[in-house]
């Protein structure tokens, strides 16, 4: 019956709600005091459990088929149980999200489930935590698991069953600060940038009360969050990832960083796209960050393609005849040292790299995710005393290096003209030096563009070099408004500093009169 006092329909409407909550309550205790026995070995239940029970839903080539839990993922799950922290690093398409979605529901509705479990999964963004969500109830309505109750708002939604909840949390600063969870599952964390330490950090204190876990299943990209993650000892991580520059159509690194090559993912899908960046390069970094799991952004422009450089490897280096020119960057305590030469008149190439020696190499190498330890032994790298490279003594070994060799031309990044004319007088080298900024775009371009001229025309010969491709691996390219390309150091992730010192090369080069080029004639266009 209808109430003409507001205030009287209102305790009305209160009461209602409290009867409502009062007959909820009951049910939910009731269900609750079910005695779900806990496992002996709970990842191996719950492979068994996902094996028997799930199923892979529609859209899916293999849809009906069994959902088990590849064998790298079980052995992750295994070594991870009683982790505070564990990580999972491997490329994408290699049943990521179906991993995330095969626990969720153990703990909601299979073996693993208890009184009042609460977990969550938070990703990058909004879209790809809903993505999840949807996956999971995909996965649950083919398998026919009963008891569930799939909510789409508010977005990106929660899944509820009558022993626990899953919470799909919005990647913003306060996520999971005010909430308790069991589990936490964070996906892609190494697409995540710098401003989402807030984020991890409110993730990782929302399992404190319950003595819970967090869980990371992600491609490595370059967030430097993830970075952190991989080399902490006290997280477990498993790590797929393919060798740092390896080539595009290495199938060994196909499935260094692809677990479920052939099973899950189809190498079919790999030759066809290694066959498509070859006529695309700017898709490279893409394929190497999702599809090889490298360290690196899938979105960044690198100067050129590692197997680009490769296709100028020679056994055999022709000869140091004729003039020479020389380019350097001096590098500070965490930066390198470098110098690179070029013979114009046979299109020889050497490198040479150099750091302190404190902190350790292997701490750099860590903190760099660079293999500066293959690099000293190949010859490409040297140590010197100290936390600084003495650019003195490193020019002057670069002169006795290149024993007695007309050097007509060199140049240096114009950033430190002052400190670097010091060096050289305490060096007591007088080549003929050149500043400029290089990177900063105020020559249009000319030194990258000379210098991916000779890569690209062959027109340069250099051994194997570990140090070079590294550092293309890592290189980024900005671009100013007329398109216009410069190395960007501030974006680039690890040393670029050998590769900036042959960008200097190059352009020394494509600044010589053509009769003085020889093998070089052509790239300045």
């Amino acid at each position: 019956m209808p109430y003409r006092d507001p205030a009287a329909a209102r305790l009305a409407n209160r009461d209602r709600q409290r009867r409502f909550r009062a007959r909820r309550r009951t049910k939910t205790t009731a269900a609750q005091v079910v005695d779900f026995p806990t496992p002996a070995d709970p990842v191996e239940e719950l492979a068994a459990w996902a094996a028997d029970v799930l199923r892979v839903p529609a859209g899916h080539p293999r849809a009906g088929e069994p959902m088990a839990l590849p064998a790298f993922a079980v052995d992750f799950l295994r070594a991870g149980w009683e982790a505070h922290e564990s990580a999972l690093c491997i490329a994408r398409k290699n049943a990521k999200s179906a991993i995330c979605a095969v626990l969720a529901l153990g703990f909601l509705a299979g073996p693993l489930r208890r009184p009042g479990w609460r977990g969550a999964v938070a990703s990058v963004n909004r879209e790809k935590a809903g993505e999840l969500r949807a996956q999971i109830e995909a996965i649950a309505r083919a398998s026919a698991l009963e008891g569930l109750t799939f909510r789409a708002s508010p977005y990106p939604g929660k899944v509820l069953s009558d022993s626990g909840a899953l919470e799909v949390l919005s990647s913003d600063r306060s996520a999971g600060h005010s909430s308790s969870f069991d589990l936490v599952i964070v996906d892609e964390t190494g697409l995540m940038p710098e401003r989402s330490r807030d984020l991890l950090a409110g993730l990782r204190s929302s399992v404190s009360a319950k003595g819970g876990r967090t869980m990371h299943i992600s491609v490595r990209g370059d967030s430097p969050l993830y970075a952190e993650i991989l080399h902490n000892p006290a997280v477990v991580t498993r790590t797929y990832e393919a060798p740092a520059g390896c080539r595009l159509d290495d199938e060994d690194a196909w499935r260094a960083a692809n677990p479920g090559l052939g099973t899950i993912k189809s190498a079919s899908y790999m030759r066809a796209e290694v066959r498509r960046i070859r006529g695309a390069p700017g898709d490279e970094p893409s394929f190497r960050a999702y599809d090889l799991n490298q360290s690196l952004s899938p979105t960044r422009e690198m100067v050129c393609s590692p197997d680009d450089l490769r296709a100028c490897f020679v056994e055999e280096l022709p000869p140091r005849s004729g003039p020479c020119v020389l380019g350097f960057d001096c590098g500070e305590a965490t930066s390198a040292t470098a110098a690179a030469v070029a013979w114009p008149e046979t299109g020889r190439l050497e490198t040479w790299m150099a750091y302190g020696d404190v902190p350790p190499i292997a701490e750099r190498a860590k903190r760099d995710d660079a293999p500066y330890g293959q690099m000293i032994q190949r010859g490409e790298l040297r140590l010197y005393p100290g936390r600084v490279v003495p650019v003195a003594g490193f020019l002057s070994d670069v002169e006795a290096e290149l024993g007695g060799c007309r050097v007509v031309k060199a140049a240096a990044d114009g950033y430190k003209d002052s400190e670097v004319r010091d060096y050289l007088d305490r060096a007591a080298v007088r080549w003929p030096i050149q500043f400029r900024r290089v990177g900063a775009g105020k020559d249009g371009g000319a030194d990258v563009r000379a210098f991916q001229r000779l890569i690209l025309d062959r027109r340069i010969a250099l051994r194997p070099n570990l140090s070079l491709v590294a550092a293309i691996t890592k290189s980024t390219l900005r671009r100013d408004a007329n398109g216009n390309p410069a190395l960007d150091r501030a974006t680039s992730r690890g040393r670029i500093d050998v590769l900036s010192a042959v960008v200097i090369a190059a352009g020394l080069v494509a600044r010589m009169p053509k009769r003085s080029r020889g093998a070089f004639i052509g790239v300045a266009g």
